[in-house]
């Protein structure tokens, strides 16, 4: 019988979520815990010597994350399954952890029914996620928000700011006053929703504009 059992793994540095999962997961007979683990680098020293069947992975651990480790151990070990499970529910971190080859993703809240049954899940190769986030992960960018509308001169004083050219030179190139170059570069950030360049060009990017 004990041949049958799923291998289970905890990487959670929260002693208190540590022990609740140990003892959900102890009250099936066809699972077995076999570690928990505080930091992703003990928990893949475990992984060289034991096989594991799905990990159960935090992903604000102390040092390495669980982003970069959900990525080190599907190429390492490509057998063994991962759920996700977080109190994150920002859009990039969740399409990160896909990215990087998560095979499930839960939220701590979820029920001790609703976990066992996705550790059972995705041993049959079934993607799992909560419909909340689901929604949120699928969900449009707000409409009106996608993309700014921009004047000629404020393109242009955008490209010159993401070349990182200072408010002198830039009002040297375009012939305007230093004053009229921050008015405008205020009015970009205003636009964008952001309080610095560095932000400013990011999110310029992103949307595509840069």
């Amino acid at each position: 019988m004990a041949t049958n059992k799923l291998f289970i793994v905890v990487v959670e540095d929260h002693s208190i979520i540590a022990e609740g999962l140990s003892s959900i997961l102890q009250s099936s007979e066809e699972l077995e815990l076999t570690g928990i683990f505080q930091t992703a680098e003990t928990a893949l020293h475990f992984l060289e010597t034991h096989p594991v069947d799905v990990l159960l992975l935090d992903i604000s651990l102390p040092e390495m994350s669980g982003l970069e480790m959900c990525r080190v151990v599907k190429q390492q070990y490509k057998n063994t399954k991962i759920i996700a499970l977080t109190n994150h529910t920002e859009k990039s971190v969740i399409q990160e952890m896909l990215e990087n080859g998560a095979d499930g993703y839960l939220l701590k809240n979820t029920s001790k029914q609703d976990l066992i049954a996705a550790i059972f899940q995705v041993m049959k190769n079934q993607f799992i996620m909560q419909s909340e986030l689901q929604k949120l992960l699928f969900s449009p960018a707000p409409a009106g928000k996608a993309q700014p509308r921009l004047t000629t001169r404020e393109k242009e004083i955008l490209q010159l700011v993401s070349q990182g050219t200072t408010t002198s030179a830039i009002a040297r190139q375009l012939f305007i006053s230093p004053q009229t170059v921050e008015t405008h570069r205020r009015n970009l950030m205003q636009k964008f929703e952001v309080n610095n360049s560095a932000a400013l060009i990011k999110k310029a990017t992103e949307k595509g504009l840069l």
